[in-house]
């Protein structure tokens, strides 16, 4: 039996396996191995503060791959190794050993982030459920919370604290600090126009949350969480101090490449550490071996629509090889960059985006993400076609 890998279940990856399950030829079979279960870091920040949405980021991948098929799903396992035809497990397969040979193999390795952007390799739904719930009590015990990074990330998270606890409902409001390192909340030379930032500012500021902008906390905690001594002060850069007894680090984000990298350095961009890919997803130099998803060097937003579109382009491409390995890459299916756009939520009714070069503020930022967060989307990825 022919094998086609993929490394990793994120977004990109599922509907890359939703487009190649059915249709590869019988003599293939799919090979998918995750470390974790499927996980939705968009709602995860609303999941560590609002009870009962803890459900909502997790689900299992189990249903994506037929069971009692051809075709394997290996959970809870990494891969440590990339070889030319071949990827190296941390735990052995009953059938397949350490070592899985591949036809053709699809990284989606995906990127790192603290906690709960990411949860734990290997955790379970119901661990991570757990830890939810421990965050959203955390936050409800804490008076003053310190935000260390001011993007997307931490602007979402102090959004979703000031609008859960706006000191209605017999919720009393927090103290929410954000400390940013750059001078502004998304910069202007990443293509981000100065309306986006001020929608973002002024909603922020409405809500009673303070951002300090241009220098960094020094000595910070390792970990998301309410401090186990009780209020602390920390010192800032410039000399400021901020006290705080929670802290949620929105700063760390790492481009999972470094399989990559220990395979051939040549294909992973030395500044931005992401995965060098032709249009046709093929990494550069290795034309069996495709990579998608956050771990791609493309310049395009990050987002839920892009990544799905790069599942279906590396699996038609793969198909195509199948069908005729000798076909040139100028002819397979060529990936366009998606457009620069982004939309950040504050809270369940606020947010401000750039849409196509056009600034939108809280209604469509409500309309388009903040009221679901696309969950239902997410959800139906890990249905099987």
């Amino acid at each position: 039996m022919k094998n086609v890998v993929i490394v990793g279940l994120g977004l990109s990856a599922a509907e890359a396996v939703k487009a190649l399950v059915d249709k590869l030829p019988t003599e293939y079979r799919l090979v998918a191995i995750t470390a974790s279960e499927g996980y939705w870091p968009i709602a995860s920040l609303r999941a560590a503060v609002v009870p009962g949405w803890e459900d909502k980021p997790v689900t299992s991948v189990d249903p994506i791959v037929p069971k009692g098929s051809r075709h394997l799903l290996l959970k809870s396992t990494s891969v440590v190794e990339l070889r030319e035809h071949s990827v190296v497990i941390d735990r052995a397969h009953s059938e397949l050993g350490t070592e899985i040979p591949f036809e053709y193999c699809i990284l989606a390795t995906g990127s790192s982030y603290p906690w709960p952007c990411r949860p734990e390799a290997g955790a379970s739904i119901e661990e991570i459920k757990t830890g939810l719930r421990k965050l959203q009590a955390e936050v409800e015990a804490s008076s003053s919370i310190l935000v260390i990074g001011g993007g997307p990330v931490g602007i979402e998270f102090a959004g979703e604290v000031a609008a859960m606890y706006d000191g209605k409902s017999g919720r009393s409001k927090k103290e929410i600090t954000v400390v940013h390192g750059q001078d502004r909340y998304l910069m202007k030379d990443d293509g981000w126009k100065d309306g986006f930032n001020h929608s973002i500012g002024s909603q922020l500021d409405g809500l009673g949350i303070r951002t300090i902008f241009g220098t960094k906390v020094e000595d910070a905690p390792k970990a998301t969480g309410k401090l186990a001594e009780g209020k602390q002060t920390f010192r800032l850069s410039n000399g400021q101090t901020v006290s705080a007894d929670f802290v949620f680090l929105a700063i760390g984000n790492s481009p999972n490449t470094q399989i990559i990298k220990e395979f051939d350095a040549a294909a992973v961009n030395e500044q931005n550490r992401l995965a060098k890919v032709r249009p046709s997803f093929q990494l550069e130099g290795h034309d069996q071996i495709f990579a998608i998803g956050d771990i791609v060097d493309l310049p395009e937003s990050k987002i839920f629509v892009n990544a799905k579109n790069h599942g279906g382009v590396g699996a038609a491409n793969i198909l195509s090889l199948i069908h005729d390995a000798s076909t040139p890459t100028s002819c397979l299916k060529a990936y366009k960059s998606g457009p620069k756009i982004m939309i950040v939520s504050i809270g369940p009714k606020g947010g401000a985006g750039q849409l196509f070069g056009f600034v939108v503020g809280s209604w469509m930022a409500w309309i388009a993400k903040s009221r679901t967060l696309f969950v239902d989307a997410f959800q139906k990825t890990y249905v099987a076609a």
